[in-house]
């Protein structure tokens, strides 16, 4: 009789299980955030290979979509130090492009590409430690603090810019860029990111404080200086992307920036982590995260998709996997965390 029951037990329990259920339970899975990231990617590739008959899988292409990822790439794993602690700042753009155009006004006068880049990068530092201020230390909302952020910073640009672009030396960035420095100052940034980010208590405290703030405050993490030091290593992200946009283009617009803190985010949770921050937050995700925005981006260019609807497709995947991951869980310490 008692084993008639457990069966029937097993069975009801088995029924309970719904769909909504399992695709949590795949969605808590590790191997599923490692994955899925690449999946996607790898599907966008071969689905705009079809479509434009192999025009989109050629080397030139591939190269193009690497190059335009570098800058929201850049501002992703900058920003992951902050979305790890489940802050959301999607004032990030706005950020890099008055860094930008406070460099490119120092060009103007000093004439000075060396002191340029290091004031841009500065630049970036100083804004975020500004957002840092305001939500930390003075304890406003983090969404409200990217609101204040994103129609003060543009404005300010905007101010600095005036009508007209801030001109660089055009010659100059094609040589800086020939030479690899994009190249190899991002490859710099991101290996300073993963050591970081995996090899030092800071990040392991990043991912806790993301996962149960309180109990990371009640075993004696300093969550002021940590999140500190997460807005500076962002900030210099961000410095770092506003020195790409300047030498990409050779020149900075009034709208720079405008927008692409939703590309950020959406780069972010496209790589697989979750904006409510945790243990399963990762430093790398951004840049698939990016590569996949942009393969995107230019596979419906390609196919004669305009710029107006590329942007609602956007959105619309946006919403899907903030939906998709709305759920944060609020846990204990784990090994994960450390």
């Amino acid at each position: 009789m008692n084993r008639k029951t457990s069966v029937s037990e097993k069975d009801e329990r088995k029924v309970k299980l719904g769909i909504r259920d399992r695709i949590s339970m795949l969605k808590n899975k590790r191997a599923f955030s490692l994955i899925f990231p690449f999946v996607i990617l790898l599907f966008i590739i071969v689905l705009f290979s079809i479509l434009t008959k192999g025009r989109f899988f050629t080397a030139n292409v591939f190269k193009g979509i690497f190059n335009q990822s570098l800058i929201v790439g850049t501002l992703a794993i900058g920003m992951t130090f902050v979305f790890t602690t489940g802050d959301v700042d999607f004032s990030v753009g706005n950020v890099m492009g008055l860094a930008a155009a406070v460099g490119a006004l120092h060009y103007q006068t000093s004439q000075n590409i060396v002191s340029t880049i290091i004031l841009t990068i500065l630049s970036g530092i100083l804004l975020m430690l500004c957002n840092y201020t305001l939500s930390v230390a003075l304890h406003i909302k983090s969404a409200m603090v990217a609101i204040i952020g994103l129609t003060l910073y543009a404005s300010i640009t905007q101010q600095i810019v005036g009508a007209e672009t801030l001109k660089v030396d055009y010659n100059l960035c094609r040589s800086l860029d020939n030479g690899g420095f994009r190249y190899i100052s991002f490859i710099l940034f991101f290996g300073l990111c993963l050591v970081v980010y995996y090899l030092t208590p800071v990040g392991r405290q990043l991912r806790f404080i993301g996962g149960n703030s309180e109990c990371a405050r009640q075993t004696g993490i300093n969550i002021t200086r940590v999140r500190c030091i997460g807005f500076l290593l962002a900030g210099l992200g961000i410095g770092l992307a506003g020195v790409y946009q300047i030498i990409r283009t050779g020149s900075v617009s009034n709208s720079v920036g405008n927008g692409m803190g939703m590309d950020v985010m959406l780069a972010t949770v496209l790589g697989g982590m979750s904006i409510f921050g945790g243990a399963k937050s990762n430093a790398y995700s951004g840049f698939t995260g990016a590569l996949t925005i942009c393969a995107l981006n230019q596979g419906l260019l390609m196919i004669g998709v305009s710029s107006m609807l590329i942007q609602g497709v956007r959105g619309v995947i946006f919403l899907i996997l903030v939906v998709l991951n709305s759920e944060r869980a609020v846990t204990l310490p784990s090994r994960q965390q450390f």
